[in-house]
């Protein structure tokens, strides 16, 4: 078995399927060129490392991911803690003012029930008010009656003192 030392260009052409005799007639001419002539075997090496290290970006890329997934979900959990926070201290608040809101309406309960009760007291004293009024009116027109009787009797009562000492 011979081995050849091809050419980065004339190992291309090799696996494009050109066959191994017209690749080598070229060489010839190539001699003249005199280019730089790599080993099979130190291109194998290189192949070979090449894909080495694209594995290892891939590798560093799925882990590069990894972390930033890793990331995303320490935001996330760190996010979803102050939202947990941020809902606790909402929901304390609303059953802050639920209370106070009970308490009002508690309140507004007991004043419209005391506002009854005392419009239903002022309702009663404007009837008292009016009785004692109207009963203040009879007892003044009964002592106007009763002055008038008094200074008409003492009206009779003079005159009949009067005739009584003096004579008619």
């Amino acid at each position: 078995m011979r081995t050849y030392q091809l050419t980065p260009e004339q190992l291309e052409r090799y696996k494009n399927g050109e066959k191994l005799e017209d690749i080598l007639k070229g060489e010839d001419t190539m001699e003249q060129q005199k280019p730089k002539v790599i080993a099979y075997a130190k291109y194998e090496e290189v192949v070979a490392e090449r894909d080495e290290l694209k594995k290892q970006l891939e590798e560093l890329k799925a882990n590069a991911t990894q972390d930033k997934d890793d990331a995303q979900i320490e935001w996330l959990k760190h996010e979803a803690d102050q939202a947990h926070k941020l809902l606790t201290e909402k929901e304390k608040e609303v059953e802050h003012w639920k209370e106070l809101f009970e308490t009002a309406m508690a309140d507004k309960e007991r004043l419209h029930k005391e506002n009854l009760l005392l419009e239903n007291q002022v309702q009663r004293l404007k009837e008292v008010n009016d009785e004692l009024t109207a009963k203040n009116e009879r007892y003044f027109a009964d002592l106007m009656r009763l002055e008038q009787e008094v200074k008409g009797l003492r009206l009779y009562a003079l005159q009949k003192l009067h005739i009584d000492v003096y004579g008619a």
